[in-house]
This record gives C-alpha cells, sequence and structure tokens, in this order.
C-alpha cells in the first residue's frame, strides 16, 4: 500500500470520525431543546383549579344563582336611591350594592367558565376577595346612617383595614392556600356585628334582627359549603344568597324608609 493510499484512508477516516462526532452532538442539543420545549409547556400549561368534582348541570345553576344575585343588586340600588333622603345614605347605598353586586358577579362568572381556564383562575381570586367587599359593604349604611358618630367611623376604618389586608392575601396567595385564614376571618368580620346590636336592639330592633337573621343565614351555609359533597356549593350559593336579600330587606325598610 502506498504513501498516497494511506493518506486517502487516513481522510476517510478522519472525516468519518468528525461526521460521527457532529451527529452526536447535534443529537444532545436537539435532545436538550425537546427537553427544554417540554419543560416549557409544562410550565405555561395551566393547572386546574378544582379537579372536576362538580358536574356541568351543577355549575350551571351555581353560576344562575348568583346571577339572579347581581340582578337583585341593581334592583336594591335603585329602590335604595329612590328611599334615600341625602347624600351620605345615597353614598352608602352605592357601596352597599357595589359590594354586592361585584361578589354575586365575580362567583357567577367564576363558575361560568370551564376548569383549568386562565379566565376561571383570574375570577377564583375576584370570587374569594369580593366576599370581603360584601362584608364591609353592608356595614356600611349601618355605621354611616345608624351610627354616624365617632364610633361608627372608627369601626368602619378598622374593619376596612381588616378586609383591606385579606383581599391582598388573596392577591399574592391566591385563593385557596390560605383558606384556613380567610373562612374564619370572613366569620370574624361578619360577626363584629354583635358589638353593634345592642345599640340597634335598643333603638331600632327590626333593623337588628334582620341583620342577625341574615348572619345567621350566612354562617349556616358554611355547613354545606365545607361538606364538598355533590351539589352542596349549589345548596351554600342559596344561604349565600338569601343571607344577602335578608339583610337587604332590614337595611332597605327600617334604615332607609
Amino acid at each position: 500500500m502506498t504513501r498516497r493510499e494511506l493518506k486517502e484512508i487516513y481522510k476517510r477516516e478522519k472525516r468519518a470520525v468528525k461526521n460521527e462526532y457532529k451527529e452526536r452532538i447535534s443529537a444532545v442539543v436537539k435532545s436538550y431543546q425537546d427537553g427544554l420545549l417540554e419543560c416549557e409547556d409544562r410550565k405555561d400549561k395551566p393547572k386546574p383549579i378544582n379537579p372536576p368534582k362538580r358536574s356541568l348541570l351543577e355549575e350551571i345553576g351555581n353560576s344562575i344563582t348568583h346571577g339572579l344575585g347581581s340582578i337583585f343588586a341593581i334592583v336594591a340600588l335603585v329602590l335604595m336611591l329612590l328611599a334615600s333622603d341625602n347624600m351620605l345614605e345615597r353614598l352608602s347605598a352605592v357601596v352597599y350594592f357595589f359590594g354586592m353586586f361585584i361578589m354575586f358577579t365575580s362567583s357567577c362568572l367564576y363558575h361560568a367558565f370551564v376548569h383549568g381556564s386562565a379566565v376561571k383562575r383570574l375570577f377564583h381570586r375576584f370570587d374569594y376577595s369580593s366576599i370581603y367587599l360584601l362584608i364591609g359593604a353592608t356595614f356600611a349604611p349601618v355605621l354611616v346612617c345608624f351610627f354616624g358618630d365617632t364610633f361608627g367611623t372608627v369601626f368602619l376604618i378598622i374593619q376596612w383595614a381588616i378586609i383591606a389586608a385579606g383581599i391582598s392575601f388573596v392577591g399574592v396567595f391566591g385563593p385557596t392556600r390560605l383558606m384556613a385564614l380567610h373562612i374564619p376571618l370572613y366569620v370574624l368580620l361578619g360577626w363584629s356585628a354583635l358589638m353593634l346590636l345592642p345599640r340597634m336592639f335598643t333603638s331600632n330592633p327590626h333593623l337588628a334582627m334582620w341583620i342577625l337573621a341574615g348572619g345567621v343565614l350566612y354562617t349556616l351555609g358554611i355547613i354545606p359549603f365545607a361538606m364538598k359533597a355533590r351539589v352542596s356549593h349549589f345548596i351554600w350559593h342559596f344561604f349565600v344568597l338569601a343571607g344577602a336579600v335578608v339583610q337587604w330587606v332590614g337595611i332597605y325598610l327600617y334604615l332607609f324608609k
């Protein structure tokens, strides 16, 4: 074998080795890129908020019940504005309306979208945040129109500071991560009305009774809410709707009329 032939064999072997290395490097790079894409897909893929425990029919019912609550809030605002005697009453009526309307609408839309969607996750946050708003908004007409003094003002400020903190927690940590905090805080804020009832029973017992009855309905609703059984959430929605209507009736009839 001549020197020239050996040189040609060497060149062929060298090219073969180089091509083999190129193929191996390309395979490694492609595998790495595929892995990155797979990780991105997993990261971007929305995680379902709730496991699909509720049937489509139940979710439709959940959406309809609180959709009716949104309509009720609009009617309630009109009646309260017509019955208002001054700007302070009108302002408290508007605050009351916004709290009620935002809560019912957020809940309605949350249940209207499919599980796992980004929109549903967004309205899940609104749903839990707006419960705080409804509590504060319900107290507003009572503290402003019935009390209307330093005690009422201080109570209002402290209550809304707690509400702002609760909404911030929902925004930062999400609606379910601190569930053990939110539920007791809802109950604590709602039943802080016990500090107001003695004076209300003395001066306006009918208003006190309606407010108390609404609070009892809200609290009883926690039972089906906590059960997580079939249609239990639908039942919880009726308790919330009933509690809101009962308290509004008391405020409208015995504070505005």
